[in-house]
């Protein structure tokens, strides 16, 4: 017998595979030559699928096949390393393991049972090095049952999940690469040291993980694989960038339903929405005087009463600094001390977030240059009110392309934002932008844990779009939107350039406001003040 035939997968891992998910496998054992590096983890190729099996699989294959089967039939195509540091990469494997491997317990809830024993007993680990809290979080991700105390597994588990805890919410690769360019940055400000040359995927059923990136020439970003195992040096060179004046889609995220007044129901999956996140023209932000902003001088007249407590007490939750400063010298001063030592804590500031919506569709062209500057200056004002918010701009051309613009992300400071410039393209289909701000609201909600979230729209009302004849039929639609947002508890405003009779009739005239150039931030502080006040 030969060698190869000594280290050949055993037979019923060619019936699992088939049994899981049918597809065209092919199952080989790891070229294991003298002058290799040791081989301590199993590998996936692309197409055709092959599975490359340790020597030493041992009786791990039956874990380590379904983990790659679920691979095969849950995950996406390769993604690019660039733009993402060695430990955000690693978190990204770690993620998608757990993203795969939770969509297939959803139709073989028995796997969960042959992977769990691989992060539990001997298996586990309890240190406090980010390659620990990897393996700690892979245990917490596979079995939502599982505690752990560590605050950022807790934030990690925050995204993951819905807030049930148990319904998964990175259902895509992307969500995945954006939770793990955002949850990596925390592991940079923990400081924790991370060699990526020396860093192996703690349960060893699972795979190396070199089918999710696209191959790369950069090596100070990829993580260091087995010989056999690496990229090919040669990349083909980049596509010429686009004109800004191309109007981009970007990917589709969402199919939403729309409200079809004349037969009384919902179309299903009738729109199809597309987030863009890279502006079309990217600028330095630019911190102008704004303190002179309405919202700022609002902001000066409550924070001063979040910042103190009850007076001093007998009793109370907190103990008064000034009090017991007091006390300790009354008591080496040998006279009778005041006893009144407590307070009840101060009121904390809620923690709200404003999603503002601006309609870049051909109509508001006039208005797109002053309401970005507007925009900007919303955004410092609310950064200084310790307020979140995020930047979206939108435009439609037809309910297949649906489009919407990234320009600021919940989360991100306005000093290191790129503002992108607006381009004015498509028409304004409300209903869809409004559907999908329950989602962006809902990500701010759970990445920051705000209390609630406020859209304000900035719109010139003029509902339209070149797939729509019926001229009640928008209009209808955005009225039935607006229910959904308020059913979720979610507060809608819009600001003007001139009055709009249909905007008005479905928000509401309170909720209406027209903006006039040189009032436009007072407009604005009282569209936001119950939000914020």
């Amino acid at each position: 017998m030969t060698p190869d035939a000594d280290r050949a997968p055993p037979p019923a891992a060619r019936w699992l595979l088939r049994l899981l998910w049918p597809g065209d496998w092919t199952l080989q054992p790891l070229p294991d030559a003298a002058n290799a590096r040791p081989v301590i983890r199993p590998s996936v190729d692309g197409t055709p699928a092959v599975l490359h099996l340790p020597p030493d699989a041992g009786t791990d294959w039956p874990a380590t096949v379904a983990h790659a089967a679920a691979h095969r039939r849950f995950g996406g195509p390769p993604q690019p390393r660039r733009g993402l540091k060695p430990v955000q990469q690693a978190l990204l494997g770690v993620l998608e393991d757990a993203r795969v491997e939770w969509l297939a317990c959803a139709e073989w809830p028995g796997l969960r049972a042959w992977w769990r024993p691989y992060h539990e007993g001997e298996q586990a680990r309890q240190g406090q090095g980010f390659e620990d809290l990897l393996a700690r979080l892979s245990a917490c991700l596979l079995d939502p049952d599982r505690q752990d105390p560590h605050p950022w597994i807790a934030r990690v588990r925050q995204v993951f999940f819905e807030r049930d805890g148990r319904t998964l919410a990175l259902r895509s690769p992307q969500a995945v690469r954006e939770a793990a360019s955002r949850l990596g940055h925390d592991i940079g400000q923990m400081r924790l040291p991370f060699n990526p040359r020396g860093y192996r995927v703690h349960a060893r059923y699972r795979d190396d993980n070199l089918h999710l990136w696209l191959p790369s020439d950069d090596d100070r970003e990829a993580l260091t694989l087995p010989d056999h195992l690496q990229s090919p040096p040669d990349v083909p060179a980049p596509p010429p960038p686009r004109s800004p004046a191309e109007w981009e889609l970007g990917e589709p995220v969402a199919r939403y339903p729309e409200w079809d007044h004349r037969i009384g129901r919902y179309r299903p999956d009738w729109v199809t929405v597309y987030e863009h996140h890279g502006p079309a023209d990217a600028a330095p932000s630019r911190h102008d005087d704004t303190g002179h902003w309405p919202l700022l001088r609002q902001r000066r007249r409550w924070r001063p009463a979040l910042g103190r407590g009850g007076g001093r007490d007998h009793g109370g939750e907190e103990l008064h600094p000034a009090a017991l400063v007091e006390y300790a010298l009354a008591r080496r001063t040998g006279h009778p001390p005041d006893t009144r030592v407590w307070c009840q804590p101060a009121p904390r500031p809620r923690s709200l977030g404003v999603l503002l919506l601006v309609d870049a569709s051909v109509s508001t062209a006039a208005e797109l240059t002053t309401w970005q500057h507007q925009l900007q200056q919303a955004a410092w004002a609310l950064q200084g009110m310790g307020q979140h918010s995020a930047v979206w701009a939108f435009g439609s051309d037809g309910r297949h392309r649906v489009r919407l613009q990234r320009l600021k992300d919940w989360g991100e400071r306005c000093e290191t934002v790129a503002w992108g410039r607006l381009e004015s393209g498509g028409s304004t289909r409300l209903g869809a932008v409004l559907r999908h701000a329950v989602r962006l609201c809902t990500q701010g909600m759970r990445r920051h844990g705000l209390e609630t979230c406020t859209v304000l729209l900035l719109t010139d009302g003029e509902l339209h779009d070149i797939d729509v004849h019926d001229s009640a039929y928008l209009g209808a639609d955005l009225l039935q939107a607006l229910r959904e947002l308020r059913a979720r508890g979610l507060r809608v405003q819009a600001l003007l350039p001139a009055p709009s009779p249909q905007l008005q009739r479905a928000l509401g005239a309170r909720a209406c406001r027209h903006a006039v150039p040189h009032q436009w931030d007072l407009a604005l502080a009282q569209a936001l003040s119950p939000a914020v006040g």
